[in-house]
Parts: structure tokens; C-alpha cells; sequence
């Protein structure tokens, strides 16, 4: 499997953060994906972040990433199974079963993270992290007929670096998928409907100092971190003649949000106008 991803993000705007408010970010990326076996697949992504705010912008390539997942199912009566050939190409459809990923990713600081607007070096405006991350997420999905509810949990990872650590980020999302077209031999074979929830909690990033035999104390950035909550219709298309291909379109919006210090934290997660995300994968 391969795919693209892009992602837009427009950020609201303040007068107490000119003349440098954040104004939009570019997410790209490009995976390929390969399964070792019916039940194990790794994910190789390379992206590639457009990052803007009034006075300049960074760009760049990200920090590529690795990613092993292994899918394994429940079937009511019979119990937990990994995933063989002939689970792989199952239509959820009329199944009982709750098909379940778990997966492990793990980034490689590649992308530059030393790029500078009018002088200065905004950790949070660098398309690299700077050290490596980790995210550790499984997911489940049960099919009720045409309507197919999804469940996900995951946390990311970050390591310190040159003094500063971006806070754990925690995500929690809930959707749910209903078939509103179907016609197999159309080139689009298929229409779904989306509508997520999802949950984002984010501590607040880190900057540590050497204290001699204190060793390393870190203290939290106080413009940062706290929760929000998304709203994010969106569809998804399927096209198998087109090398199976599928495009997602979805829009996400906040709706609540709690974050740690608000009115010093343009640019943060829950301060976004709304995330325009589109995706498009083939299947080979």
C-alpha cells in the first residue's frame, strides 16, 4: 500500500501576538507500507512541514518515521485471533467480529530543527523535533450493519533535547463511519460518511537547565499545553478500478477547549481556525 497526506491548518489570529502570530501550517507527507504477514505491517512515512507566521516562514523535511502495526480480531463465541490471509480482504459488513490494531512508531530526528524567523529559534515552528519521538495507539472497529463505529487511544512520545522536551501529547478518538452510496461496478463504488470526536490532551513542553548536584530540572513553558475537543465530518470515496484506490476528505473543527494559559498561546493546538486534512491511499 501507498498513499499521500496533506493537511492544512489555519490559526486564529490576536493583536497581543503581532507582529509574530502564527498564520498556517502545511503538513505533507508520503507512505509505503508493506505486510510481513496477514497480521503485521510496517509503515514507512517522509514528511515534509510548511510552517508561516506574519513575519516568515520554515520549511522543510520532517523527521521520517517507522511504524509496526499487528492486527488480530474477537470473534463472540470463539475469542481472540490473529489476523490470517483470508481476514485481510473481509468486508465488515454483516461480521460480528472487533477487528483490533495495535501499533508502535518511532521517529528519526532527520528534519532540521535550528531554523530561524527574523534571528530567533521557535521550537514550535520547526519542521524536525530535534530528538527522537515515540507513539504507542491501538484501535478497534465493529461493524453494525452499514454503520461501522471506530475507537482509537495513542500517545506520543518526546524525548529532550538541547534543553527543551515537547510535552506527551494523549489522543482519544471516536467515529463513526455509515455507508450512504453503493454500486460495485460504478468507478466509484462506494460513498461513506464520517463524523469523529476526537480528544486531545497535551502537557505542557519543557525547559531544562543543568543544576549542578541537582542534576537536570525541567519547568514547564506556561504558554502551553491543556485539552481540546474536535468536531471532524468529513467522506471517503473508494474507486477500485483506480488500484483500489481511496480518498478521505475531513474537516476538523474545536468545540471545547481548556487550555493551560489561553491568552498566550496563539498557535496552539485548540486555537486553530479548523484542520482541512485529505488523504489518498492505493492498494496494491
Amino acid at each position: 500500500m501507498t498513499g499521500v497526506r496533506a493537511e492544512q491548518v489555519e490559526w486564529k489570529q490576536y493583536d497581543w501576538a503581532k507582529p509574530e502570530n502564527k498564520t498556517s501550517f502545511t503538513f505533507l507527507s508520503a507512505n509505503m507500507s508493506y505486510g510481513f504477514t496477514p497480521a503485521a505491517m510496517g509503515t514507512f512515512i517522509v514528511p515534509y512541514y510548511i510552517k508561516r507566521q506574519e513575519d516568515g516562514e520554515n520549511k522543510g523535511l520532517a523527521d521520517v518515521k517507522f511504524q509496526l502495526t499487528y492486527g488480530f480480531h474477537y470473534d463472540p463465541g470463539v475469542g481472540f485471533s490473529r489476523n490470517k490471509a483470508e481476514d485481510t480482504t473481509v468486508i465488515l459488513e454483516g461480521k460480528k467480529q472487533v477487528w483490533i490494531a495495535v501499533y508502535f512508531m518511532t521517529s528519526i530526528p532527520t528534519g532540521d530543527f535550528h531554523q530561524k524567523i527574523n534571528g530567533t529559534v521557535d521550537p514550535t515552528m520547526q519542521p524536525g523535533f530535534g530528538s527522537p519521538g515515540y507513539t504507542l495507539g491501538i484501535s478497534a472497529a465493529r461493524a453494525f450493519g452499514f454503520f461501522t463505529l471506530n475507537g482509537e487511544v495513542s500517545a506520543d512520545l518526546f524525548t529532550e533535547r538541547e534543553n527543551f522536551q515537547f510535552g506527551t501529547e494523549s489522543h482519544a478518538n471516536l467515529a463513526g463511519v455509515y455507508e450512504l452510496y453503493g454500486e460495485p461496478k460504478s468507478f466509484i463504488s462506494k460513498i461513506d460518511g464520517v463524523l469523529e470526536l476526537n480528544f486531545l490532551h497535551i502537557e505542557r513542553d519543557q525547559q531544562c537547565s543543568s543544576q549542578g548536584n541537582q542534576g537536570t530540572v525541567c519547568e514547564g513553558e506556561t504558554a502551553s499545553g491543556g485539552n481540546t475537543l474536535y468536531l471532524s465530518p468529513g467522506a471517503r470515496f473508494s474507486m477500485p478500478s483506480l488500484q483500489n484506490a481511496n480518498l478521505g476528505l475531513l474537516v476538523k473543527v474545536p468545540v471545547w477547549k481548556r487550555l493551560k494559559k489561553q491568552n498566550q498561546q496563539q498557535g496552539s493546538e485548540g486555537l486553530e481556525k479548523y484542520r482541512a486534512i485529505a488523504t489518498l491511499s492505493f492498494y496494491f
